[in-house]
């Protein structure tokens, strides 16, 4: 039995050993959920330590003996409501309109007929490019998910889970795409239905000190290179995400997450799989994730085991973000920043020595902006003002100087050195000097040529 549960709504981990379940502030919580069950709230807190696979997540709370605890939950489905079923009925004509207007074939079940194998809108496009659209609007358990999943991927159909929820269990289970419609009307009355979620596009993001985000290989510092990254396609409307999956335009790709727990599914162009997958299979869920060595020949980080979790429980399923595909996919960097530089005892990662020089063309940069500003004097009487434009610039590029200072403050190299005043003269030396001579150091510090 389990006695800690996380609530999703309230954000908070719920202690059921406690009358109060840990909160004194929400007196008549534990009467709530016992008597009003939604299977998306309450969430195991050990979840995101295995595959994700073996536990399902999403839980209940259940009493034995009067005394309630946390348990699974696998499977089952919130029958819809009246509004829901009507804007399900809408998605399902819609859908199966745009189909077989663009002359696919379009299968959909006989009258009210569900169940487990139940697929709302079936459509064969080009060659093997067979679709099932699961039209999602009620709440529903993982399990269930699971296993309609399954079942497609039998009949030789790839699924599509449509959703209108950024919380909705289906998103990265399974192939999905989100819509932002929560009524019938929102789809008969409108031209287009853009689409919020599931589709990306891939992105080479360049690893230099120009991007505020540390090497996600390393763990730290910047290798210079160029790391895969997944981005949301913005502008895309729901006919097209019909017409180019149907026609294999867009095709379903599995991402597992690097901590283990259940990774990402999205639908992407051939060109951007294939150039990152380069030439490697798919992975398939439930399976091991590729690990990346970090600079000091450790594992990738590790999660803090307990903000980490909750930090990840607390945000969006679909939260819009950008996934980093770096493990799978990256472009070596220039020898200047995996070059070490050896100045006298001291010898300096090249990325933090590219450090050292961003941060005085920064300075630079940023004095620029200062000295083009108006005098004083002249702004005192009134010849002159600076505009909210050189403000806004003046202010950003000081702000970019004091991240690259903290940067190069943090940066682990300097935990291996002893004394920190000489290090950081060899530092500048080598940031000054393309092929940095041998030196001494002073014993009051300071480089002796």
């Amino acid at each position: 039995m389990t006695y800690s549960v996380w609530h999703r709504g309230l954000g908070i981990t719920l202690d059921l050993t406690e009358t109060d379940l840990g909160h004194p502030e929400y007196p008549r919580l534990l009467d709530e959920i016992y008597g009003n069950y939604q299977p998306d709230l309450l969430y195991c807190l050990e979840a995101h330590e295995d595959e994700g696979f073996i536990c399902p997540g999403f839980m209940t709370i259940r009493k034995v003996n009067g005394r309630p605890h946390a348990m699974h939950v696998a499977k089952g489905e919130r029958p819809e409501t009246k509004a829901e079923s009507d804007l399900h009925k809408a998605l399902g004509e819609y859908t199966a309109k745009v189909a077989t207007g663009e002359g696919f074939r379009v299968t959909r079940p006989e009258g009210d007929a569900r169940g487990k194998t139940r697929v709302d809108v079936t459509v064969e496009g080009d060659g093997s490019h067979r679709l099932a659209y699961e039209i999602q609007l009620a709440a529903i358990a993982g399990g269930s998910v699971d296993d309609r999943t399954r079942a497609a991927h039998r009949a030789g159909l790839t699924p599509l889970w449509l959703v209108n929820n950024e919380n909705a269990i289906p998103i990265d289970r399974a192939p999905w795409a989100r819509l932002n419609v929560q009524s019938w009307r929102d789809v008969t009355d409108r031209a287009a239905l853009p689409v919020r979620g599931g589709i990306k596009q891939l992105h080479m993001s360049r690893c230099d000190w120009s991007n505020p985000v540390p090497c996600p290989q390393q763990g730290a510092g910047r290798c210079g290179g160029r790391h895969a990254l997944w981005e949301p396609v913005r502008g895309l409307y729901y006919d097209d995400v019909i017409r180019r999956t149907a026609t294999g335009e867009l095709v379903s790709l599995y991402l597992p997450h690097p901590a283990g727990r259940r990774g990402w599914h999205m639908w992407v162009t051939p060109t951007d799989k294939a150039e990152f997958l380069e030439g490697r299979p798919e992975p398939v869920p439930g399976t091991a994730v590729p690990t990346a060595r970090r600079a000091n020949g450790t594992g990738p980080h590790p999660q803090e085991p307990a903000a980490g979790v909750r930090a990840e429980l607390a945000r969006a399923r679909d939260d819009e973000r950008p996934v980093d595909g770096s493990l799978w996919h990256t472009e070596p960097g220039p020898s200047e920043f995996s070059r070490p530089f050896t100045v006298g005892e001291f010898v300096i990662p090249g990325d933090l020595v590219a450090a050292r020089r961003t941060f005085t063309r920064a300075v630079e940069h940023a004095a620029d902006i200062a000295g083009h500003l108006p005098s004083g004097a002249d702004i005192a009487a009134g010849r002159a003002e600076i505009t909210g434009d050189q403000r806004e610039r003046l202010a950003d590029a000081r702000e970019r100087c004091r991240r690259l200072a903290e940067e190069m403050h943090t940066h682990p190299w300097w935990e291996t050195v002893g004394d920190r005043h000489a290090a950081r003269d060899a530092l500048t030396y080598a940031a000054t000097h393309d092929s940095p001579p041998s030196w001494t150091v002073r014993p009051g510090g300071g480089p002796v040529v």
